[in-house]
């Protein structure tokens, strides 16, 4: 497990927006290790629906309508990179939006029950993950999983995960 920096850039939900982000980041010969893209729309709406069935929903239809309106030309873009020093650089003189995090990478054997045990060892440090995203070629001995948790937790992490 390493401590890495993740970078959050807010995309145009358009044709080509993210050939553009690939051919700027290629340009400065920065090498994206890890990906995740969530379109803001599906989002705000998932985020609707599960507050509707746990009936924690606090606004209004009517007030996600409007949020829903405004998302849906973005998407969030999540990018593990060889460089993110660089990589925030060149993004910014580009004009992209973005923000940087910790995020924690596991190179984990490419087994089954591997990621439920990183799990369980997060569970029993009582610390939630806020978000994963990873993924290995099905022959590949190893696969890459990118862990986000609460920066404050970072720190608790570390002897906790010896072995993986």
């Amino acid at each position: 497990m390493e401590k890495k920096i993740q970078l959050s850039v807010i995309l145009k939900n358009a044709p080509g927006e993210l050939s553009k982000l690939c051919d700027i980041l290629r340009a400065a010969n920065i090498n994206i290790l890890g990906m995740s893209i969530q379109n803001a729309k599906d989002s705000v709406k998932e985020l609707y629906k599960m507050r509707e069935k746990t009936g924690r929903r606090i606004a209004l239809a009517e007030s996600y309508r409007g949020i829903l309106k405004d998302s849906s030309d973005y998407s969030l873009i999540r990018l593990l990179v060889d460089q993110p020093i660089e990589a925030e650089k060149v993004l910014l003189q580009a004009k992209h939006l973005l923000d940087t995090e910790p995020v924690l990478v596991f190179r984990l054997a490419n087994q089954p029950g591997i990621l439920g045990r990183v799990a369980k060892r997060f569970g029993e440090t009582n610390i939630n993950i806020d978000y994963l995203y990873g993924s290995a070629m099905e022959d590949a001995k190893e696969s890459i999983f990118v862990v986000h948790i609460a920066e404050a937790d970072l720190d608790r992490v570390k002897d906790s995960f010896s072995g993986f």
